[in-house]
């Protein structure tokens, strides 16, 4: 006892120490930040720093720096009339505007020359690009001058300009004086050059030496202004003045002074070029993919390709695939869209070709809905809202290829998410629809390969529609006119240009880049045409990177720290990064300071990019393998902990919008090994991807927190999470007996989880085993499932009203229509007047159904149309269209034929636009069945025809069965006898492949071939048939006779045959049976059928009267139709009985 307590005091003891600790260190750091901050105001912060940790860096050395000068031109002059205090005010205002110039662009003021200061960018922290700097420093105190010339006009009397000179070249930099007094300066040539360039320059204008001219030239416009004298300079010096930036500047990749030559690809190119022509020619959509490794030249290659047209020719926009946004659904298309709504922001809105219910989805692919908009699209569930989304984007790319070609360039595919590769699959089908082009660049991938299927085209086209190419490396001999274009290979040894070749093995970018590191090492000076090696004895000391990464190091190396550490974090952060993150990365590592002169110095270099995005400043790495390189040179032990700082820095960053950053924290926490965190965001992620239907990534995402899991203790509430959204996926996808596994294993892992989610478990258990044909297993779940929520008490209406639905399908499919009914009407009462609109919805479609099976068409019309308003209110065109469709049929069986037509053409208009072909296939089929009962053969073989040919190219059994029973239909009607028989008889097979065994629809074949029969004489066939079709009724209902309008034809036949063999007592049982049914099922049609074969019937029993009263009947009916074809066959025996 006595040593436990000696040992709780130590602990205290060492506790409290390490707090003592801690505060000392907390207030030695803020003095020192306080130091800082006050040695900044008179000495650059570079300086402040080395005075204070590193006064070594200070020492003198030959620096690389660019010098500026400028003067306020005659402001002694001017200022002779004012006292010195006011004086002193002016000139101090005007010195701190330009002051503040210098430091934007991270110069040091060196000094003060009275009238105007010295400036020096490079020194003490070397920039790379102090050039540009610098001459954008001077363009800002420009700028800065003409706003302070009012000021100095009220005081002075007349206007203040200043003028300035730059130059740039190797200085020296350090600390000059004695011990009591000191200044960090620079001197030398470059200075003195600089000084007489800004004597020279004009009052107002700006004067750089040809130096300074020749490293900016690519980003801003020069008027040269010919050479000059000037003074310790033996020959005049050209001479520049900067005008402003270029608005388009020169391309950073390539190499300074070096026109740009594409080597290698002539015969890639030449089919690109003739595909893209001929795209434009026939206004024919294309598919092009490109293979290549990284480095290969697949953007410069397409970048050749589109240089020959122009924006009034072709609409380009290009996306991106990002490593760590594998897990956000439809990333790709996401950086594509963000640059189109970027560059419609002042003109038209990007999206007004879309419908409005579905540019909600686009919105939600960018991150713009409202919390409204949000929880309106959820009730559309995952399946619904992924098919819409796609819809969405198809419905645009269609909007924007109306106006003129589009060309989508998706770039880095080989990260696209699934949910961009399933966009990409439906985007691939506009081909042949309007004039999209598709250009596809990724890696080889042989483990998850980029299938794409391209239907044929319908008629031979001289240029294809789809082209796949494989970028090899380049050739040796194409690699050394390559490196030939970019250097005077005559003044380097052969030995290093073989070195090169054999390291860089074909690899375009690795040649460039080694050119690249030569120039940064000034081994190479730039000649008329070509850079120059400076000495070849310098060459042959040189160690050559083995690898295109060991050479992108080596650039990395040669960076000064500062730069250095941006870029490493930046490749923490990933292959593209927002710049306030990085800033914030920044700030907790190294203390506050702008990212952004780093990051423009780094994109100067070639090593980044800007890369604009909604609201914030965006920069990615130019090329992954920098990103990768960058990565893999920071060591295993110090990657946790910068990940960490990541994560933190995103969680304050992105505070208010965590959930849209849920996978990017999942990926940074698990890389921290912050498990707990980890754990948290890769369920968040998990279940944005189950909503998304992204359920490879959601599989994945749930399956890694079932390991994080594995490592904390007391985590049943997360390992419940993880386990029940694993089972929703393998639900989603079909694979029930995983699903089964992941739900019970949820159920036996946690027994104490509150009775509403146990419910929802056996909800969805009930649902798989239903799927699986045990409606046993089932029925006994969706019980358990009521039995948790009487447990709950009276909570979740919804979830409630979820499992009667599902009891209402089971009971439908077991053949009790009452309990189904009664089932599905329990549901309804209980979010009948909710907004739980997707419940709702599936109920009422499974009442209509039911209803139907009860020939009850007026409630199920009014169950349809009910569920189709709420599936408008949601935007939901898909189901829409399904709705309509279905109003369609009810109203073709309970006779209202005008609005069948109108319903049924609209279903297929809407399929129609939103590109839902299977469902196309279904309104065309219905719509050419109701125009052949009409007598519309035109009409009708058009939208069967269509509706085949869509099933043949979906190679969907099901529909073609169903396309080739409706033609049949048709040319029985038609007479075409021979025309109908080989239809009927192609659709029975097609029917067994796609695993339909008795339904009726192959009941409805079996009908047909049974009234072709008869038509063509052949009665004991017709009977044979007729049979046939009993039996399948006998056995789907499990009864010798029914009422439904499959047993009333059955009825009807039988008649028809019976009086075509003489038995016409057994004919008028028959058709007196049909015609009870069809009366009390309600379908009309059959109704007045019936009556009209009776009256055929009457006549043959010599009851004229009788025959006359059902022909009249029939007449009523089929007017009331608009049956044209059978009010023809009622004119003429009513024509036949007229005295």
């Amino acid at each position: 006892m006595e040593s436990s307590t000696r040992t709780q005091r130590s602990s205290t003891r060492s506790s409290n120490i390490r707090s003592i600790y801690a505060i000392i260190n907390n207030n030695i750091r803020e003095r020192i930040k306080g130091a800082v901050h006050r040695l900044r105001r008179y000495v650059p912060a570079a300086v402040a720093e080395a005075v204070l940790h590193d006064q070594e860096k200070l020492r003198g050395e030959r620096r690389k720096v660019a010098v500026l000068f400028a003067d306020a031109v005659g402001f002694t002059h001017l200022s002779a009339s004012l006292d010195a205090e006011s004086v002193f005010d002016l000139i101090n205002d005007l010195l701190s505007r330009l002051v503040e110039c210098v430091h934007r662009y991270g110069g040091m003021v060196d000094k003060f020359t009275g009238d105007g200061l010295m400036a020096v960018f490079g020194a003490p922290v070397a920039h790379e690009n102090d050039s540009e700097m610098a001459v954008r420093a001077a363009l800002d105190m420009q700028k800065a001058a003409a706003e302070f010339e009012p000021i100095a006009r009220a005081q002075l009397g007349a206007p203040l300009q200043i003028r300035i000179g730059i130059h740039t070249g190797l200085a020296i930099a350090g600390i000059l004086g004695t011990q009591e007094q000191a200044a960090y300066t620079v001197i030398g040539d470059t200075v003195n050059m600089a000084a007489r360039l800004e004597a020279l320059a004009q009052t107002g204008h700006i004067l750089v030496s040809s130096r300074v001219y020749h490293q900016t030239r690519a980003l801003f416009n020069f008027q040269s202004l010919g050479t000059t004298p000037v003074k310790g300079i033996d020959q005049p010096v050209p001479i520049y003045e900067p005008i402003g930036d270029r608005s388009e500047p020169l391309p950073t990749r390539g190499l300074e002074g070096i026109t740009g030559v594409f080597v290698g690809r002539d015969a890639e190119l030449e089919q690109l070029r003739a595909l893209l022509a001929a795209f434009l020619n026939d206004q024919r959509g294309r598919l092009i993919v490109l293979q290549g490794e990284a480095g290969m030249g697949k953007s410069r290659l397409v970048t050749e390709t589109l240089s020959t047209i122009t924006s009034d020719q072709v609409s380009i926009w290009k996306g991106r695939g990002l490593p760590y946004a594998q897990g956000v659904g439809y990333g790709i298309f996401r950086s594509l869209l963000q640059g189109v709504a970027r560059s419609r922001s002042f003109g038209a809105a990007w999206d007004s070709q879309v419908s409005p219910p579905l540019r909600l989805f686009l919105w939600q692919m960018l991150g713009r809905l409202s919390p409204e908009e949000q929880v309106r699209l959820r009730h559309l569930g995952p399946e619904r809202a992924k098919q819409l989304t796609t819809l969405a984007l198809r419905e645009w790319v269609l909007g924007e290829a109306r106006q003129q070609p589009v060309a989508l360039i998706l770039d880095d595919f080989h990260w696209a998410d699934d949910l961009s590769r399933d966009a990409l699959r439906t985007l691939v089908n506009l081909i042949h629809k309007a004039p999209v082009l598709l250009c596809v660049m990724t890696r080889p991938q042989p483990e998850s390969p980029l299938e794409l299927a391209v239907p044929p085209a319908e008629e031979p086209l001289v240029t294809p529609l789809h082209l796949e190419l494989e970028l090899k490396p380049l050739s040796p001999e194409h690699s050394r006119a390559l490196l030939a274009h970019l250097v005077d290979l005559s003044s380097m040894p052969e030995t290093l240009v073989n070195t090169i070749l054999s390291r860089a093995e074909g690899n375009p970018f690795y040649i460039e880049e080694f050119v690249r590191m030569l120039i940064e090492k000034e081994m190479l000076a730039l000649g008329d045409h070509q850079w120059q090696v400076t000495s070849a004895v310098e060459l042959q000391t040189l160690e050559i990177p083995t690898t295109l990464r060991g050479l992108m190091m080596a650039r990395v190396d040669r960076l000064p720290q500062d730069l250095q550490d941006v870029l490493r974090n930046a490749a923490v952060i990933g292959l593209q990064f927002s710049a306030r993150l990085l800033e914030e990365v920044e700030s907790r590592l190294h203390g506050p300071a702008s990212v952004l002169p780093p990051l423009e110095r780094l994109a100067g270099l070639g090593l980044l990019e800007e890369r604009s995005r909604a609201g914030e400043q965006v920069y990615a790495f130019r090329h992954i393998v920098t990103q990768e390189t960058v990565y893999r040179s920071l060591l295993r032990s110090q990657r946790p902990a910068l990940h960490r700082t990541v994560a933190e820095c995103i969680e304050s960053v992105y505070a208010a919008d965590l959930v849209n950053q849920a996978e990017v924290l999942a990926l940074h926490y698990d890389r921290a090994r912050e498990r707990g965190k980890a754990l948290r965001y890769t369920l968040l992620a998990g279940d944005r991807a189950r909503e998304r239907f992204a359920n490879r990534e959601a599989i994945e995402y749930y399956s890694r927190a079932l390991q994080l899991s594995q490592h904390l203790g007391q985590r049943q509430a997360e390992r419940w999470q993880a386990a029940v959204g694993l089972g929703q996926v393998e639900q989603h996808i079909g694979e029930y007996e995983e699903a089964i596994a992941c739900y019970q294993a949820a159920l036996d892992e946690w027994e104490e989880v509150n009775p509403e989610e146990r419910a929802q478990v056996f909800l969805r258990l009930g649902q798989v085993w239903s799927r699986r044909g045990n409606l046993q297993e089932a029925g006994e779940e969706l019980h358990k499932a009521l039995a948790q929520l009487d447990q709950a008490g009276n909570v979740l209406p919804a979830l409630r009203a979820q499992v009667y639905s599902e009891l209402g399908v089971l009971s439908r499919r077991q053949g009790d229509l009452t309990a189904a009914q009664k089932w599905l009407e329990q549901g309804l009462s209980l979010v009948g007047d909710s907004e739980h609109y997707d419940v709702l919805s599936s109920i009422l479609n499974r009442l209509g159904g039911v209803h139907y099976n009860r020939s009850e068409w007026d409630e199920a019309t009014k169950c349809v149309e009910r569920a189709l308003e709420l599936r408008q209110r949601l935007g939901d065109v898909v189901g829409s269209a399904r709705s309509l469709n279905n109003l369609g049929i009810l109203k073709y069986t309970s006779g209202d034929w005008d609005g069948a037509s109108t319903d049924l053409e609209r279903a297929a208009e809407l399929h129609e636009r939103i590109g839902e072909v299977e469902g196309l296939s279904l309104s065309c089929n219905n719509l050419g069945v109701l125009c052949a009962e009409r007598g519309e053969w035109e009409k009708a073989e058009k939208n069967l025809r269509r509706s085949f040919a869509i099933a043949q190219r979906i190679a969907h059994p099901y529909e073609l069965a169903q396309a080739h029973k409706n033609l049949g239909l048709l040319y029985l009607l038609q007479k075409q006898w021979e025309r109908c028989a080989r239809h009927l008889k192609a659709a029975i097979p097609l029917y067994t492949e796609a695993g339909a065994r008795a339904n009726l629809d192959i009941n409805d074949v079996y009908y047909l071939h049974g009234l072709l029969c008869l038509e063509q004489g052949q009665i004991n066939t017709a009977l044979e048939w007729t049979k046939r079709s009993y039996e399948m009724l006998h056995e789907m209902t499990n009864a010798d006779e029914g009422e439904s309008v499959e047993w009333g034809r059955y009825e009807q036949l039988m008649g028809r045959i019976a009086q075509a063999r003489g038995d016409l007592k057994s004919a008028r049982q028959h058709l007196e049976h049909s015609a009870a049914i069809f009366q009390a099922s309600g379908s009309q049609i059959e109704a007045g059928r019936t009556a009209y074969w009776s009256s055929l019937l009457s006549l043959a029993l010599q009851q004229p009267e009788k025959a006359r009263k059902e022909l009249a009947t029939a007449q009523q009916v089929f007017e009331q139709l608009g049956a044209t074809l059978d009010l023809r066959h009622v004119a003429e025996q009513l024509a036949q009985l007229e005295p």
